[in-house]
Formats: structure tokens, C-alpha cells, sequence
């Protein structure tokens, strides 16, 4: 069995700075003592955008944690890292020059990609491009990890999403999920905060919930999934912090 970790929507910002540093120490903690992690995903929206100065120095904190955590670690880009900050810059800071591929941790294929762009704000996008690569490249069985989720959840009660439901895919989902279709075992994605599970086109399909700003009432919630994958898939939902 293989246990991957996963983290989304830090929106690490000066107001509750030092609360989500608390919080990911805190889920570093669990995964240290209670898994053993191959590998973590972080899906996106590590900032929350405000200026270029502070966008920076927080992007670079987030880094300095996960440059000391308990596994190797993967970067999605969510639309608030890039509010500021042109893709290229965020690659510089994190060290990693590119936002979708794929990587194999013990036989198993774990793609991720890039649904953002400036241009379309807070909705997302694969485009043309990637669609492109996943067609020629996408490994059998894998794992899709995005920050725009592409399954098909509700989002009538999400607070954030509930008038705009369309701000919560990528527009292209549906060409999207064509592609990966009978060739995928999952996707995973963040964006949309809340924790869901679906079943549609022969994959299963996972939300996961945030470090921060789950809600305008809770500004720091301190979620994270673990993920464990063999013969089957479990995504194990957890909470460092009180969710009610």
C-alpha cells in the first residue's frame, strides 16, 4: 500500500499568518506519527493574493516549510497564486519548472496539472495544450490531480460557489474527463472547499478540503487528505483543528 499525502488552498495571508503556519505544523505532526508518506501534493492557492512584496515573502515561507517536510512534495497552481505573480516567478520561488506532469511513486502514475490562468480569473481551465499532452502522454491507471476539480459535485450549499457554480470547474471539464476517461482510476482536486466524492465516467472523483478559509466563519479549518493506494483507492479525509 502507498500513502500519498495531500494539502489544498493554504491561503497563506497576513491576517491568520501565524495560525496556518501553526496549522501546517500541525498536519506535518500527523503525517510524521501517524503515516508513512511517499510522497505530498499541494493543489493550489498556497497565498491568498494581495500585492507582488507580500505575495512573495509568503510564497516563499510556504516553500521553507515543505522544503522541511516528511516527503518529497508536488505544486499545483491555484488562481490566487497567480494573482500577482506571473507563472514563471512562482516556478523561481518554488524551484520547480513546471505545473503539470507526471510523476511514478511505487509503479504508481500520478499526473498533475495546471488548471489556472490569469485570464479567466478564478475559473479554470486545461487548454488546449495539456489536453494535447494527456492525450499522448496520460499513463494507464493514474491518479489526476487538479485544483479546479473535475468531478461532478454540488455546490448548491458551498458558500463560495453556490451563485457562480460554473467558477468551481474548469470549462473544459467535460473534454477534459473524454480524455481521461477508462484510462483513469481518480481525480483529485481543492479549489471548491469542501470535502465530496463522486462516481461518473468509470472514475471516482475527490474534493478535498482546506488548510484555510473554508468558510467566511472559519478562517483557518485545517484540513488535509491522506490518500492510500493499492488494489484500491481510500481517500482518508482529516482535520488538525476543531471543524465545528
Amino acid at each position: 500500500m502507498t500513502v500519498v499525502g495531500i494539502i489544498s488552498d493554504i491561503h497563506l495571508r497576513h491576517e491568520y499568518h501565524d495560525e496556518i503556519i501553526n496549522t501546517l505544523t500541525k498536519i506535518k505532526e500527523v503525517y510524521q506519527s501517524q503515516h508513512e508518506i511517499a510522497h505530498t501534493f499541494v493543489l493550489g492557492d498556497l497565498i491568498q493574493d494581495s500585492n507582488p512584496e507580500l505575495d512573495r515573502k509568503h510564497l516563499k515561507q510556504v516553500r521553507s516549510i515543505f522544503d522541511d517536510w516528511v516527503s518529497p512534495v508536488t505544486y499545483l497552481l491555484g488562481n490566487h497564486d497567480i494573482g500577482t505573480l506571473s507563472k514563471e516567478e512562482v516556478a523561481s520561488i518554488l524551484d520547480q519548472p513546471r505545473f503539470y506532469g507526471t510523476v511514478h511513486i511505487d509503479g504508481y502514475p500520478f499526473v498533475y496539472l495546471d488548471s489556472t490562468e490569469r485570464e479567466v480569473a478564478d475559473r479554470g481551465i486545461i487548454g488546449t495544450d495539456q489536453r494535447t499532452w494527456l492525450e499522448n502522454s496520460l499513463p494507464s491507471e493514474a491518479i489526476v490531480f487538479s485544483h479546479h476539480p473535475l468531478g461532478p459535485f454540488s455546490l448548491d450549499n458551498n458558500v463560495w460557489f453556490h451563485q457562480y457554480p460554473e467558477r468551481g470547474h474548469p470549462w473544459d471539464r467535460k473534454e477534459t474527463l473524454r480524455i481521461l476517461e477508462g484510462n483513469t482510476r481518480a481525480t483529485i482536486g481543492g479549489h471548491i472547499h469542501q470535502q465530496s466524492r463522486s462516481d461518473f465516467r468509470d472514475m471516482s472523483h475527490f474534493s478535498v478540503n482546506v488548510v484555510s478559509k473554508e468558510t467566511p466563519t472559519k478562517p483557518v479549518s485545517g484540513h488535509f487528505g491522506t490518500l492510500s493506494i493499492g488494489e484500491s483507492i481510500d481517500l482518508r479525509w482529516e482535520c488538525v483543528l476543531n471543524s465545528n
